[in-house]
């Protein structure tokens, strides 16, 4: 590790330089997890946040799923499912299976809101869902929601940068008091 660090002239770096590599480092391991997740669950999105009402109680807005692609014939009455609609075009629909047919070689899957009155428009075929909730974090995914809202997340990437750049533009006590300390004496302080 010793050999490591002289190689790379680590002590030599900003503190900036360091923070900055060890961020990429730190955001290439989360989006490196991340396809490996996708990968394992079998859906291009396999976490999805609740936006609307449309399953309370079962599921609030807010709620933050975890999807799982199933086999055609695996996704049953009774199952909670993300699909694509051409109808709802802002975010894929979460709804509940409440009809399943075998119609011409093709599964077809009738969804309905759980606080819905009547049952969604036509029907889903397994090409349009993304997949099955297999598990449901309450109330996470309002960190979502709340970095959607226009404006948040241009302030929060400023707030981040200013930390992250704000200790290399103060200048640190430590020096200042070396170098006051050098002017007052007149002597040359050598430091080992």
């Amino acid at each position: 590790m010793q050999k490591l660090r002289q190689k790379l002239k680590w002590g030599q770096r900003s503190d900036t330089v360091k923070t900055a590599f060890f961020m990429v480092l730190f955001v290439g391991f989360i989006f490196g997890g991340y396809g490996v997740f996708t990968i394992a669950m079998g859906t291009p999105t396999p976490l999805v946040v609740v936006t609307s009402g449309s399953m309370s109680p079962t599921l609030e807005r807010g709620y933050l799923l975890v999807l799982q692609k199933h086999a055609p014939g695996n996704i049953l009455v009774g199952d909670i499912v993300v699909y694509k609609a051409d109808w709802h075009t802002e975010a894929p629909v979460v709804h509940r299976v409440i009809q399943r047919e075998f119609v011409d070689g093709e599964y077809r899957y009738y969804t309905q809101g759980d606080a819905n009155s009547e049952p969604d428009i036509g029907y889903r075929t397994y090409d349009d869902i993304v997949g099955v909730v297999i598990l449901s974090i309450p109330w996470i995914g309002n960190i979502t929601l709340f970095l959607q809202q226009p404006g948040v997340l241009p302030v929060i990437l400023v707030l981040l940068v200013i930390l992250i750049f704000l200790p290399d533009l103060l200048p640190k006590k430590d020096n200042m008091e070396r170098t006051a300390t050098t002017q007052e004496s007149g002597n040359d302080i050598q430091y080992a």
